[in-house]
């Protein structure tokens, strides 16, 4: 007999709580980075695009390709961190964010420098971005589920408000990095941005710990998106996500057709909207959620409730004042939805599926921008004001789903949490 085997094996020596605090803000740093890089992206592409002779949908197919593969892949890292761990995938994930964003950045200069050009660049980009939607879609379930293994289920919903916090911050302050680091260069914010990325992966291989081992690879049945525990909440999660979406990709058009503003003051008019419903996002992920530790049904009731009144308020107005003040109500309710649909969906499931679940949430988020961009311009293009109805309608709907749905009656955290 191998008395090796038969020995018990040494547990495991928890973090301190200094060592888990440093290794949660560590980890929201690289959220943080994350999120700036969408906005730099979102704010970079564009007009390089066109001076490099891309289309415009082009540029729009450049990002829906990645949601693609972050919708079909986030899900089975997800499920992989749940047998192996989650720091390797949060470090594959952020990793390969930042060599996507080089090699992103690189083929533009190409273009730019006229080295390549037509579908031969568009190809080297859409590689690029495949690259970020194939493996940089590790990172958010596997570093969701860590928080959500090192949250008591009281506190869940609270703790997983930081991870949506730090990525709206983030996006909050990229076309910011974006503006301030653009004078080096019209590339230098994409490889910045890489340069962070590089500095976050150093950060969590020396800081994060996990010394908790992986748990045994049993024969488990694969979380499924029509699981009865979950299903409610990923139909929820992609519906309120497009209702969220749209307003984000359409502010400028809006600003030029309903407040009759030329183009130039129309950047500046969507900047102070959205400026204003980031900031009220961020306002009510850190002040409301967190401090207060809410409910995820309350959330999922309250958050749609405001982003309907203030997509109304949005469809009606013809002056920037109202205009602004829709979107910063529309802002403070986007900051509920998020942390409510995931925390609830995390507390819905066992601990052994905490990856599983996370990777199934951001997948069901990430899908509505597949859908938003299409159904906003086939909607878009019969009047400016219906879009907003479109999505106020969606919102009511969703507030509607969150008082009727026997599942978000049950009690807050499940018996395996």
């Amino acid at each position: 007999m191998d008395a090796r085997r038969d020995a018990p094996a040494a547990p495991a020596i928890a973090s301190t709580p200094a060592e888990r605090r440093l290794a949660f803000a560590i980890l929201l740093a690289g959220t943080l980075i994350i999120g700036m890089g969408q906005t730099v992206v979102f704010a970079v592409l564009p007009p390089i695009a066109r001076g490099i002779g891309l289309h415009d949908f082009q540029v729009l197919g450049v990002f829906m390709l990645s949601a693609v593969f972050w919708v079909s892949c986030g899900p089975i890292w997800g499920r992989r961190s749940d047998a192996s761990g989650r720091r390797p995938f949060i470090l594959l994930g952020l990793g390969a964010y930042a060599l996507s964003m080089i090699l992103f950045a690189t083929a533009i200069n190409f273009g730019i420098e006229g080295a390549v050009g037509g579908w031969l660049l568009y190809m080297l980009m859409l590689s690029a971005r495949s690259l970020y939607g194939v493996f940089g879609s590790a990172m958010p379930p596997a570093a969701q589920a860590y928080i959500a293994d090192r949250s008591d289920p009281s506190r869940r919903t609270a703790a997983l408000a930081g991870f949506s916090a730090a990525f709206g911050l983030g996006a909050m302050l990229g076309p910011a990095f974006a503006g301030a680091v653009g004078v080096i260069g019209p590339l230098a914010p994409l490889y910045g941005v890489a340069g962070l990325s590089g500095l976050a992966v150093f950060a969590i291989y020396l800081r994060l710990p996990e010394r908790t081992a992986p748990r045994e690879k049993e024969e488990r049945a694969k979380l499924s998106p029509f699981d009865a525990r979950i299903r409610a909440y990923l139909v929820f999660g992609l519906t309120i996500s497009v209702a969220t979406a749209i307003p984000t990709q359409f502010a400028s058009f809006y600003a030029i057709d309903r407040l009759g503003v030329d183009a130039a003051e129309a950047v500046t008019a969507a900047g102070v909207a959205l400026s204003a419903a980031a900031g009220a996002s961020l306002f009510a992920q850190v002040a409301l959620v967190q401090r207060f530790n809410l409910r995820p049904q309350i959330l999922m009731r309250a958050g749609p409730a405001l982003m309907c009144a203030g997509h109304l308020i949005v469809a009606a107005s013809t002056a920037l004042g109202p205009f602004v003040f829709g979107m910063l109500l529309s802002g403070l309710g986007a900051g509920l939805v998020a942390p409510g649909f995931v925390g609830g969906a995390s507390l819905a499931v066992s601990t052994s599926e905490q990856g599983a679940v996370a990777g199934l949430s951001n997948a069901a988020a990430a899908a509505s921008f597949i859908v938003a961009p299409a159904l906003g311009y086939l909607v878009y293009a019969a009047a400016p004001a219906a879009l907003f109805l479109l999505t106020a309608g969606l919102a009511a709907a969703c507030c509607a789903f969150a008082f009727l749905t026997p599942t978000f009656r049950a009690p807050d955290a499940s018996p395996h949490a």
